[in-house]
């Protein structure tokens, strides 16, 4: 089974190999733990850092909303006053002949006396009584 020119490996070289390796991956494992402690300390630092970074985000699309919500407003103001303005123009028409027909007004107006004199009336009202009258209808049937 064993070849004759065959080189043993002593005992205690696959010791000291074992015990070598035992110790490097201790290490490695010492340098991993370090590590992530220092990835944890980092993180932690960081994450008051990341919530400022999303409340600035959040406010930013509110503060976008709000602007879409103001545009919106504004717009539907301009039409608002686009509207009027064209109701001002229509009014503005019926003002000026309105304005033409008083001065018509005025200007006859001003043709006639400041006073008429007006007739006199002489009567006088009968005092007596009313007639009297009789009259039927066929309404009930008499």
């Amino acid at each position: 089974m064993t070849e004759p020119g065959a080189r043993r490996v002593p005992p205690h070289v696959l010791v000291m190999l074992s015990a070598s390796t035992a110790a490097y991956a201790l290490a490695l494992a010492g340098v991993a733990g370090q590590q992530s402690a220092a990835d944890a300390s980092l993180a932690a630092e960081r994450d008051p850092l990341a919530r400022a970074v999303e409340q600035v985000a959040a406010g930013h699309d509110q503060m976008g909303a709000q602007l879409d919500g103001a545009r919106a407003r504004y717009a539907a103001a301009a039409q608002a006053y686009l509207a009027a303005g064209d109701s001002i123009t229509a009014l503005e028409a019926q003002l000026g002949t309105l304005s033409k027909a008083v001065s018509a007004v005025a200007g006859v107006s001003r043709s006639l006396p400041a006073t008429v004199r007006l007739p006199s009336v002489a009567g006088s009202v009968a005092r007596g009584r009313a007639p009297a009258t009789h009259a039927t209808t066929g309404a009930s049937g008499h």
